[in-house]
């Protein structure tokens, strides 16, 4: 995959976002709740690391600390003798701009679609060496660049980092197939949801963390519910509507506590099952 640079102009990059977002109809019914859900929890991941009341959502320490490690990263798999080598560092290098991609989100949204001064030199400094990820005006932020962790799957797909790049992109694939709404996809065909849903079931159960489970199986029951919503009319419909009702159900029972378990109420309930 090749990720081209991002917007010169983040102020016009964030304008950009926000008039897409007004152009879109307020949604009704149970998936009007769903939004403010999502909202809610895309906002707690901007600003709950104190964002809010912060000017910089990176201090000048972390974002050189970031810098030489996406150096070392990518001169290490340059000189790597051999997959294994090689899919390490490229795997330490789709981490790195994993954390950069995240950050400079945060920051957009703290601070209404501008960079602050370390966000913008992060930026600057990761497009002088061809690592910068790539601004997407349909979703109004920055995609992670998938290609390192891509190839050190390829390169070496059972090693100990594998599950981890697994997650990695498949966090970026769910959550950058929307703007506000997770049923109005965007960048994202019903095979790549296929094929999304599958993953996301075989790492719900697969991965150590009870975190990155909860949140892999939380994506798989959303795909499976927009699934059932995309699917062509008849037995395919009716076989992802009965998956997504039981994938819900059982994500609620499970994680009673958090807060996607109340958006799994509500996709729930727009099936026509018990919220």
């Amino acid at each position: 995959m090749t990720d081209d640079l991002p917007s010169a102009n983040p102020l016009r990059a964030g304008k950009s976002a926000h008039a897409s977002c007004r152009r879109r109809r307020p949604p009704r019914g149970p998936r009007s709740g769903l939004v403010l859900l999502v909202l809610l929890v895309l906002l707690f991941s901007a600003f709950g690391a104190g964002s809010l009341g912060a000017h910089e959502t990176i201090d000048t320490e972390r974002m050189n600390a970031l810098l030489a490690a996406a150096a070392e990263a990518t001169a290490g798999a340059k000189t790597a003798g051999g997959p294994g080598p090689e899919g390490e560092a490229r795997f330490a290098l789709g981490s790195v701009l994993v954390e950069a991609t995240d950050i400079l989100n945060r920051d957009l949204a703290a601070h209404s679609g501008r960079l602050a001064f370390n966000a913008e030199y992060l930026l600057k400094a990761l497009a002088q060496r061809d690592l910068a990820p790539r601004f997407d005006e349909a979703i109004g932020r920055y995609r992670v660049p998938r290609a390192p962790l891509e190839d050190a799957l390829r390169l070496s797909p059972e090693a100990p980092y594998a599950l981890r790049a697994r997650f990695e992109l498949l966090k970026a694939g769910f959550y950058e197939s929307f703007v506000l709404d997770p049923f109005e996809l965007v960048g994202l065909g019903f095979d790549d949801l296929e094929r999304q849903i599958v993953e996301a079931g075989a790492l719900a159960s697969s991965l150590s963390s009870p975190e990155d489970a909860e949140e892999a199986a939380f994506i798989h029951a959303v795909d499976l519910a927009r699934a059932a919503r995309l699917a062509p009319q008849g037995e395919a419909m009716r076989a992802y509507a009965g998956e997504a009702r039981t994938a819900l159900g059982a994500f609620a029972k499970a994680y009673p506590e958090s807060m996607r378990a109340a958006a799994a109420g509500v996709i729930l309930k727009g099936f026509g099952g018990a919220e």
